[in-house]
């Protein structure tokens, strides 16, 4: 299941990220996304990742079966940013050059199928 939060004025084309969703992560993980301003993004990436920066994606694992992602709604590649977001919370990530491309590559799979 996924669901929607928009705190920003800027309409979503939800129908986008519910397909990306089906690609990305297994039919029973539940997912909530948030669109937030650049404002917001900044304050949670201070909060959880120590970073005083505007984050264009944060990615929050809940549990092994639910998580949640936040979207910077000024980005604009969204369905990349959601994918990647996706990933992170499937245990991918990029800490090296290998695990980069292992991302990259998957990314693109699912954006282009």
């Amino acid at each position: 299941m996924i669901s929607f939060t928009n705190l920003t004025s800027k309409s979503i084309r939800r129908r986008t990220f519910e397909k990306l969703y089906h690609k990305a992560l297994p039919k029973t993980f539940e997912l909530s996304v948030v669109f937030a301003t650049p404002s917001f993004m900044r304050k949670l990436n201070k909060k959880y990742r120590r970073k005083d920066k505007i984050a264009n994606v944060l990615s929050f694992l809940i549990d092994k079966s639910s998580g949640e992602i936040f979207l910077n709604r000024n980005e604009k590649n969204l369905p990349y940013l959601f994918v990647h977001g996706c990933l992170h919370l499937n245990g991918y990530d990029h800490k090296n050059d290998k695990d980069a491309a292992r991302m990259e590559k998957l990314e693109d799979k699912i954006l282009n199928s």
